[in-house]
């Protein structure tokens, strides 16, 4: 494996030191994508709260620290399982948080159970779009919201490290899915022609 395709895998699925290392990257360059996919999920104390993919559960601590939510969080590494159970060991301990292996296909949780569910740059990663937001879907409430935060195609095109191992999407692929699995589906601008937050909010019933 070359380096460029290591280095890919760790932000994939981190393991070991170069997970650790890919995931405090992560934190870094992921800031402003951090901040607006707080601005958008409008927390409220009485959610629950979804984080697909938290990594070393850096910004699940920040929002539980934020907001008095019930926080849930999947995720397919067993090492930043460990890593983010302790950093957030004071909220797991406190019955706030609680976080397990799994993915966004497969995470595990009773339908409707999620008010907010959101996830930084794991959509490329996933088995596909369509079984990622099934899913979702299924563990949304009604009137629930999924924010999906992404980097553009253009701009995952740019970088190195994504030349195998990423699925990369255009931002019509992403509203298509959404739609497919019944979802009102509405764009936000990060930065434009780099990143988006893509806000998928499930109907209530009978609307």
């Amino acid at each position: 494996m070359g380096l460029m395709s290591y280095i890919g895998e760790q932000f994939h699925k981190p393991t070991g030191f170069g997970g650790r290392l890919a995931t405090f990257v992560m934190n870094k360059q992921n800031w402003r994508q951090y901040a607006e996919t707080e601005s958008v999920l409008e927390l409220r104390d009485t959610d629950s709260v979804l984080d697909i993919g938290f990594g070393n559960g850096y910004l699940l601590n920040r929002l539980a620290g934020r907001y008095n939510c019930r926080f849930y969080g999947v995720d397919i590494s067993p090492d930043m399982l460990a890593a983010a159970s302790h950093r957030n060991r004071k909220h797991i301990g406190g019955g706030k948080m609680t976080l397990s292996l799994g993915s966004a296909e497969q995470t595990g949780l009773p339908d409707g159970l999620i008010d907010k569910a959101y996830t930084v740059n794991t959509a490329y990663f996933w088995s596909s779009l369509d079984a990622g937001l099934s899913e979702i879907w299924r563990v949304l409430k009604p009137g629930g919201v999924f924010v999906n935060t992404v980097y553009s195609k253009a701009m995952l095109d740019d970088l190195p490290v994504t030349k195998s191992g990423y699925a990369k999407y255009e931002i019509d692929e992403y509203l298509k899915v959404g739609a497919h699995n019944e979802f009102s589906v509405k764009v936000r601008p990060i930065v434009e022609g780099r990143s988006y937050s893509i806000i998928y909010t499930k109907q209530e019933i009978g609307g």
